[in-house]
C-alpha cells in the first residue's frame, strides 16, 4: 500500500486514486458529519498539480468543503522535534464551521497538522472532530 500511494503522491498517479476509493467510500458512507479534507500548501499544490486528499474523495465520490487554509509552512522536511514545534498551521477560511466534522488527510506522521487542525475548528465551534487518515508514517 505504501509504494502505491508513493506513486499516487509523489509520482502523480492520480488513477491510483480508485485504489483507495472503495474503502474510503465505504469508511465515509454512512458519515453525518462535514468532511473537512486537510489542504496543502499553495507552493506544495503548484508543485504537485493536484490535491492528493481532495482527488482521493473525489475518486470515492465522498462529498467535502475546505473550511481551512494553509497559512503555515510545510511540514514535509521537518524534524520530529519541529513538528512538534510548529504554533500555527491553518486559518478558517470564512465559511461557518459545522459542529460535528471528519478531518481526512493522506498521511499520519507526529499527529501536528490533525492536533492544529483541529485546534482551528474547535475554536471556531467545532463540538464534535474525527480524524481519518489513509497511512500512518
Amino acid at each position: 500500500m505504501k509504494d502505491w500511494f508513493h506513486q499516487y503522491k509523489f509520482l502523480k498517479d492520480v488513477l491510483l486514486a480508485q485504489v483507495f476509493a472503495k474503502d474510503l467510500r465505504e469508511t465515509l458512507s454512512h458519515e453525518r458529519a462535514v468532511v473537512v479534507p486537510i489542504p496543502m500548501n499553495d507552493e506544495k499544490l503548484r508543485e504537485r498539480s493536484f490535491s492528493q486528499v481532495d482527488q482521493l474523495l473525489l475518486a470515492a465520490g465522498v462529498p467535502y468543503r475546505h473550511l481551512l487554509e494553509k497559512c503555515g509552512e510545510t511540514l514535509g522536511e521537518k524534524t520530529r522535534q519541529e513538528r512538534m514545534a510548529t504554533k500555527q498551521l491553518f486559518r478558517l477560511n470564512g465559511e461557518a464551521v459545522p459542529k460535528q466534522l471528519v478531518l481526512v488527510d493522506d498521511l499520519y506522521t507526529t499527529g501536528t497538522t490533525m492536533r492544529q487542525a483541529a485546534k482551528t475548528l474547535q475554536e471556531a465551534g467545532a463540538e464534535s472532530i474525527r480524524i481519518l487518515t489513509l497511512i500512518r508514517a
